[in-house]
């Protein structure tokens, strides 16, 4: 059984809907790594995603008073309302012009004896119902707020039962690699690092990739990667 198929799994179990109840973020491990090159330079590209796997969806409304003002953020827990100390963003750039949640994920590069290498630079997330864990009907299926970067209110989640992915092809779903020595590197991602969001349980917000980074000799060499382990935690031994 996959690791997607058993999460589909205690989704089913989790009775998804209780009123207020909390979501489980899940962190999966980093998936579809590529080493891709061009203007001589070599990028790792990866895919992100998150499940959720609780009891209950996870909820995030931002307002603000007027266009262009800061936003006050709070997750809805059934009637409850948490103050949330997250900055939503408005990007134009890169094909987005929408809001972006930030700090939602923190993806690391990390050497063979866990030395911090690299920190990525992703603006933030746009969460919605993007996966199926159980053929459910998504609810979450907004864009926060595309094309309204005036707009006062914004608000987004990601339902029990349900995954939100980000490819390798996006923006800020890399690290540039070009400089970096061969041999083994980890990555990690990590969902909800500063623990701002409440959760039913934190133990799984982290997983990894273990790889071996390789440089061929020039002139024909071209690096590549080769995966040796994928680990449910930050922690992934050879």
């Amino acid at each position: 059984m996959t690791r997607l198929a058993a999460l589909a799994v205690v989704a089913v179990a989790a009775a998804p809907g209780a009123h207020g109840a909390l979501p489980n973020l899940v962190e999966l491990p980093p998936s579809s790594l590529e080493v891709e090159h061009g203007a001589g330079r070599d990028v790792l590209t990866f895919t992100s995603t998150v499940a959720n796997t609780g009891r209950g969806a996870l909820v995030v409304v931002s307002t603000r008073l007027r266009p262009g003002g800061p936003f006050a953020s709070v997750q809805v827990v059934g009637a409850r309302r948490f103050p949330l100390a997250v900055e939503v963003r408005y990007r134009r750039s890169g094909g987005h012009d929408h809001f972006h949640l930030v700090g939602f994920e923190r993806y690391e590069l990390r050497d063979a004896h866990n030395q911090l290498v690299a920190r990525d630079h992703k603006l933030g997330f746009c969460l919605s119902d993007r996966q199926s864990l159980r053929q459910a009907r998504a609810h979450w299926t907004g864009n926060c707020a595309r094309g309204q970067p005036r707009a006062r209110r914004v608000a987004q989640g990601l339902s029990p039962g349900f995954a939100d992915p980000y490819g390798g092809e996006l923006g800020g779903q890399s690290f540039d690699v070009t400089g970096l020595p061969p041999g083994q590197y980890v990555l990690v991602n990590t969902v909800n690092p500063a623990r701002v969001f409440h959760e039913s349980a934190y133990g799984d917000d982290a997983a990894s990739v273990r790889f071996v980074l390789a440089r061929p000799p020039a002139p024909a060499g071209i690096a590549f990667l080769r995966v040796l382990a994928v680990c449910s935690s930050a922690r992934c031994p050879a």
